[in-house]
């Protein structure tokens, strides 16, 4: 091969050699781009989505957890009706005409406790069912409030300003006498008492639509329903057992007029909207002032988290990963033979929790096709940003280089066929 021969494959193999990098440029460059806006999705609610109630053992039998949840804090995101078909329903005949019965599921973080007001990193994603969340938190701030009078009572025997504190623990020491009962005691749906009210006074002998059942003699169930935009959680009446088909009041009619009493929301509403950043602890309380025997119990298991924290924890399904939590669930079961489907089932979690919290679904839980929703729009990160700019003068350089090269080519040899360098010439 002549030296112009050799000249000639060299000028086309470093030609060659630099689309093929800015090729692999371009192609690393669309790796790194993670800035996306798309719609909210519609959450699978189907039997994929499997709540995984596995916790973890010690010898001596006392539950541990995949990382120190005594570190980490509540914090109630949402509630949300989700309507889906009822078996039950279907098979019932005398059933109102819908198989679909609504169900309400509660959406809460586990956040780091320095840091739960902002809660933006290193945190736990959760949802169960809105009862089991409601039956475990209440318990906590039921528990907390009569902590707060017993304080507010020593408080005021030592002559301490106490006309506020007290005012709210004489209202709550007196529901009864006046006309009220704790909404807390109706967060699992049950059948509405027709004999008795909360009062003690007898039911409503003239079956008139009050106290358990409507005009028409028909039983009536009480239990736990997700406000309009998620905010809230109120007690509600249901024409089913199940609580999944809500009974509308009729006008002029209260919910005092089928239970008797009035409903008061001090302990419910702290389960979802709590006075400390709205986050409630999961480390035990040693200083149990009404020296509680359940409190007492769970301070003398191995553990440092309070039993609020235990139970919905071990009965919610989990999205964990996604957000930074690096000794979670998943991590923590790399070993068992259905790893794969535990991260499988932790992205359709993920995505499900995402449709409650992104409006996919209405105020009575049918999929949102009206309203706009809510879009997720992803930034890049700092380390991102510069990986971008670095490739992007990476491929600048490249192609001004290709250029500036091609056309040295085109000058050096101005008649020269490139495509038939590598079939000219043998070697000697």
């Amino acid at each position: 091969m002549s030296r112009r021969d050799r000249r000639c494959c060299s000028l086309c193999s470093t030609t060659a050699a630099a689309a093929l990098v800015a090729v692999f440029s371009l192609f690393s460059l669309s790796l790194c781009q993670c800035h996306e806006t798309r719609k909210a999705p519609v959450g699978d609610t189907s039997d994929t989505i499997r709540i995984d109630r596995k916790l973890y053992y010690r010898d001596n039998n006392d539950y541990t957890y995949p990382y120190d949840l005594s570190a980490f804090s509540v914090k109630y995101e949402k509630c949300q009706n989700v309507q889906s078909w009822s078996d039950e329903l279907a098979d019932d005949e005398e059933s109102s005409g819908t198989v679909f019965a609504i169900k309400e599921f509660v959406v809460f973080r586990l956040c780091p406790s320095d840091s739960c007001e902002t809660c933006n990193a290193n945190y736990g994603e959760y949802v169960l069912p809105a009862d089991e969340y409601l039956l475990a938190a209440t318990e906590r701030t039921r528990e907390d409030f009569e902590n707060f009078c017993k304080i507010c009572e020593e408080t005021c025997n030592n002559g301490g300003y106490c006309d506020e504190c007290s005012a709210d623990c004489s209202t709550y020491d007196n529901l009864g006498n006046n006309g009220y009962v704790d909404a807390s005691n109706y967060v699992q749906c049950q059948q509405i008492d027709m004999n008795n009210n909360d009062n003690g006074e007898e039911g409503d002998e003239n079956n008139d639509g009050q106290n358990g059942n409507d005009a028409e003699g028909q039983l009536l169930y009480i239990g736990p329903r997700c406000s309009s935009n998620g905010s809230r959680i109120y007690i509600g009446l249901f024409s089913d057992e199940d609580c999944g088909v809500p009974y509308e009041l009729p006008d002029g009619q209260t919910m005092a007029d089928y239970i008797g009493a009035k409903l008061w929301y001090r302990t419910l509403e702290n389960a979802y909207a709590g006075d400390a950043g709205d986050c409630m602890s999961c480390a035990e309380n040693n200083d149990d002032a009404n020296g509680d025997e359940n409190n007492q119990n769970d301070r003398n298991d191995a553990d440092n988290i309070n039993q609020m924290c235990e139970e919905v924890y071990s009965a919610s399904a989990k999205c964990e990963s996604k957000h930074g939590i690096t000794a979670g669930f998943i991590q923590t079961n790399r070993e068992e033979q259905d790893y794969e489907k535990k991260v499988e089932n932790e992205f359709l979690v993920c995505n499900f929790i995402e449709s409650l919290i992104l409006d996919s679904y209405t105020e009575m839980g049918e999929i949102n096709i009206y309203e706009e929703q809510d879009v997720v729009i992803r930034q890049t990160t700092t380390l991102q940003k510069a990986t971008l700019s670095i490739l992007s003068l990476s491929i600048f350089g490249i192609l001004s280089y290709s250029v500036w090269l091609s056309r040295a080519i085109d000058v050096a040899f101005p008649s020269m066929d490139l495509f038939a360098c590598a079939g000219e010439g043998t070697m000697a």
